[in-house]
């Protein structure tokens, strides 16, 4: 066996810790993007510039994918890098799992069962509600030093899921992409038609099997003289291991574009998409621009939480005082609400969403909500612009809080709703903190 480490596994480890300390929300942002469009689609709410960087995000790293193969899984995923973590450390426990080819072919297919429950059951029907059910949510709001102060979301169904995750990944590598991964099950069916497959000379190897047995996914590759199958995540540890130098693919390509896509999710994390939302465009104040300051908020979390598309992802901007003010504001008049009963006055609200604190101004007349003012937030402004959007039209129309929160945005959506609530002096438990707010906190201008 070789023992010289491959140019490639350099370049890998490199992206792979650069990406877990820059975008380690990225595979988050793209499913729930995914999940996002999905959702308005079904919903017939779907806008074309609400969603231009969801779209934009989501066809660079298809794109990626269909050309080159799953390298977002092997290079750039934090998800997949903490797996290879606990893995090496796994490698130090005396006691380990073995898999039959049989059991792995069967077991990979749960990840297409996870697939479809996210699609039918989260993105189609909401089944989970608000819950903390997602294991990505609670990885997205731990990659924030600050958010260890408080162990409490391990607590969650997602924490728990997060925690048999972390087991499994320590004594089967890739434990989680081989088998459960709704993104890696996308990936999979792209990644079949790419350009640069991994390459063997059957009639040069020899009998040691090393590319098998070293192979991150369990695909059996001594079987193959070119590698088509959809689990491969371009790690190369095949050719890293190969006695005989017999395993090529020209990876220099592949990793370009890997590093577009990159460079485009960086693009839309910094904000430079600008765009106008369906509320502003209708109220003419203007463009609203889309600010995420560096991880993926709810992605995952609750309600979607999206897994995915929700989610909740999520990444601690450090720099949460970025409390601008939205100037977006939709008005009843354009919408049509019914007769009113609440006390006419402007009021203010607080509530809480994922990063911190959301502040409103609610206008009550003729005992009706007819105007709600975003006057500053915390949130990450990708995700806080579609809530605010949809959330603010819903409690206008049914003049109550109880609206559903918008898939792919759910912590910013209940901390809309509970501002609001805030605001009327009204009951409203946020499932964000499971908190009561309401009774006393109403503060008329």
């Amino acid at each position: 066996m070789k023992n010289k480490i491959h140019p490639i596994q350099t370049v890998r480890t490199i992206i792979q810790l650069i990406s877990f300390v820059t975008v380690p929300a990225l595979f988050i942002t793209v499913f729930s993007s995914i999940g996002g469009i999905i959702t308005s689609v079904i919903s017939g709410s779907f806008v074309l510039n609400e969603n231009l960087g969801r779209i934009i995000l989501v066809l660079a790293v298809f794109l990626v994918t269909l050309l080159f193969g799953r390298y977002f899984c092997g290079f750039i995923c934090s998800f997949g890098t903490m797996q290879d973590l606990l893995n090496a450390v796994g490698k130090l426990i005396p006691y380990k799992v073995k898999i039959s080819e049989k059991a792995d072919k069967y077991l990979k297919l749960l990840k297409y069962a996870v697939l479809a429950f996210v699609a039918t059951g989260v993105w189609g029907f909401s089944v989970t509600g608000d819950s903390l059910w997602s294991p990505w949510t609670v990885f997205g709001i731990y990659t924030s030093l600050s958010a260890w102060s408080s162990l409490e979301y391990f607590l969650t169904l997602g924490g728990l899921l997060l925690l048999l995750i972390v087991i499994g990944s320590l004594f089967i590598e890739r434990f989680f992409c081989k088998y459960l991964c709704p993104l890696g099950a996308i990936f999979s069916l792209l990644s079949r038609t790419r350009l640069y497959p991994v390459k063997r000379k059957s009639g040069k190897c020899g009998n040691c099997r090393l590319c098998t047995s070293k192979c991150a996914m369990s695909i059996p590759l001594h079987r193959y003289d070119e590698v088509s199958s959809g689990e491969c995540i371009n790690c190369m540890k095949c050719a890293e291991n190969c006695p005989k130098d017999n395993i090529s693919a020209d990876t220099l390509p592949a990793i370009t574009g890997v590093l577009a896509a990159a460079a485009i999710a960086g693009l839309f994390y910094a904000g430079a998409f600008t765009f106008v939302p369906k509320a502003a465009a209708d109220n003419d104040t203007g463009a609203a621009v889309v600010e995420e300051t560096t991880a993926a908020e709810e992605t995952l979390s609750a309600g979607e939480q999206t897994v995915i598309g929700e989610t909740a992802a999520v990444r601690e901007t450090e720099k949460a005082e970025e409390t601008e003010a939205v100037t977006e504001t939709i008005t009843a008049e354009d919408i049509g609400i019914p007769a009113g009963k609440y006390e006419d006055g402007v009021y203010t609200g607080t509530g809480t969403g994922f990063r911190g604190e959301t502040k409103v101004t609610v206008t009550v007349e003729n005992g009706e909500i007819t105007d709600i003012t975003v006057n500053s937030c915390q949130d990450d402004k990708q995700f806080f612009s579609s809530a605010e959007s949809g959330v603010i039209s819903e409690i206008l129309q049914s003049q109550d809080t109880d609206v559903d929160a918008v898939s792919g945005a759910t912590f910013s959506s209940n901390g809309i709703k509970e501002a609001v609530a805030d605001a009327l002096g009204i009951e409203f438990t946020n499932p964000n903190s499971t908190a009561e707010k309401g009774h006393g906190g109403r503060h008329s201008h």
